[in-house]
């Protein structure tokens, strides 16, 4: 081979790489898992459609309001809104204020969720809040 039959810069850049770059870190993650976009509006239109404005705890009839009233509509997130759970229908539920304030333990007493159905997500065995549930009081 002769000094003439090298490939000068030019051609070599006209030449595609025989090894292309892999997909980054990022880019495979991003593959991986498929955001799906919910807002908050529409997540919190569902819970109340499904439950009916009806507080699931004292069965009171809750308002849209802003005021801090006892009969307000709180929708409650029964396992917190951390990740994919944040806007995950089957984990919420209507609460009135008075009751929501009990559930969170902001009062001197607690209520404890008791779920009477589950359902698995993402290797979790949750409470299914489109079902029946129980509200005990914590000791």
């Amino acid at each position: 081979m002769s000094l003439s039959d090298l490939p000068t810069l030019a051609e070599m850049r006209a030449v595609p790489r025989a090894c292309p770059k892999g997909k980054s870190r990022l880019e495979q993650t991003g593959a991986e898992k498929r955001l799906t976009v919910i807002d908050e509006k529409a997540f919190r239109t569902s819970v109340i459609d499904r439950d009916g404005a009806i507080c699931r705890c004292c069965g009171r009839k809750v308002v849209r309001t802003l005021a801090r009233v006892p009969e307000r509509l709180e929708v409650h997130h029964v396992h917190g809104r951390r990740g994919d759970l944040r806007f995950e229908s089957r984990a919420a539920l209507v609460l009135c204020l008075e009751c929501h304030e009990k559930v969170t333990g902001r009062v001197n007493f607690r209520l404890v969720i008791v779920a009477t159905k589950t359902f698995q997500f993402q290797g979790r065995e949750l409470t299914d809040a489109r079902r029946p549930v129980r509200f005990e009081r914590a000791a």
